[in-house]
């Protein structure tokens, strides 16, 4: 069987209460000036001081370049982001705006690029801000930039794996745990990796002991499920899954796993009726793409295990 893991309204000149509140101080101050010279004799002549023609406000102040305003937009207007990215990046050094540039690229289909570009940023040091333009030396990280960099790695494994680049995705996963070597999505990511590669030793070896959050404990059994089954380990496989449905009854890639599991041991109408929840559960999903492609092994070989 298959596997693959604000235009602003136009209008005249209105006047805000700014305005207005600068203009009632600018006349308290001439009145109270007046009878300052009403009282001491005559008044002296006001200068009035020369105006400044008015300027114009920058499209964006430099302090509102920021990646939470520039990803807001990935996946209503992926065009939008990337656009946003390659302007702030025009105004300095813009490691986070290259980072959001290259998972906008990514939104827009052209995946090869945006993994490339995460795996070199992930490569860079002292993130966020990188080094300053003429600098000699290296700038040193700190644990926040090494986490950003181990984070941008995995963005770049997940890149590639999209790509159906797994040797790529093991060396930016790799990279990225050299970073972190703790770092939980990391190890989910490599573990697959490993599985697709046809390394399910690593793969068990990464997973183990399972990561303690819930979420994140459900994804690495059904990878580990899945190196056991390369490993010939169905019982072992099976349990692993069983565990991962029991904490989650309709997990996708958990009964596609189960489905081929069953197949392995040669029951078909088991296999079938996981696949087809799958594909029920949820229609566009990878795993249903998969599991259909499964059924269609299926049906033209029913016997094959």
């Amino acid at each position: 069987m298959a596997r693959r893991p604000a235009a602003r309204p136009g209008g005249g000149m209105a006047v805000g209460p700014a305005v207005l509140g600068v203009a009632l101080l600018l006349a308290v101050a001439l009145a109270c000036r007046c009878a300052w010279a009403t009282a001491d004799g005559p008044a002296a002549p006001v200068e009035t001081p020369p105006v400044a023609p008015p300027q114009a406000a920058p499209a964006t102040a430099p302090e509102d370049w920021s990646f939470s305003r520039c990803t807001a937009t990935l996946a209503d207007d992926p065009d939008g982001a990337r656009d946003y990215a390659e302007d702030w990046r025009a105004h300095g050094v813009g490691l986070e705006a290259g980072q959001c540039a290259a998972l906008a690229q990514m939104e827009v289909g052209d995946v090869a690029t945006a993994a490339a570009a995460l795996d070199r940023l992930a490569r860079t040091p002292g993130w966020p801000a990188g080094m300053a333009p003429g600098a000699r030396v290296p700038v040193e990280d700190t644990p926040q930039s090494l986490r950003r960099r181990a984070t941008v790695a995995e963005e770049a494994a997940r890149a590639w794996q999209a790509d159906d680049s797994p040797k790529q995705a093991m060396d930016s996963a790799t990279y990225g745990l050299t970073l972190a070597p703790g770092d939980t999505a990391l190890r989910l990511v490599y573990a697959r990796v490993a599985v697709e590669l046809g390394q399910p030793r690593q793969a068990i070896d990464m997973l183990t002991p399972l990561p303690a959050t819930p979420a994140a404990r459900d994804e690495a059994l059904v990878a580990r499920a899945g190196a056991w089954r390369q490993l010939g380990r169905i019982d072992q496989g099976m349990a692993d899954i069983d565990a991962a449905l029991k904490d989650m009854p309709h997990n996708g890639p958990a009964l596609l796993e189960r489905g081929i599991l069953h197949q392995r041991e040669g029951q078909m109408e088991a296999a079938r009726a996981d696949w087809q929840e799958v594909v029920a559960l949820a229609p566009d999903s990878d795993e249903a793409d998969l599991a259909r492609q499964d059924l269609s092994l299926l049906e033209t070989d029913p016997e094959a295990p």
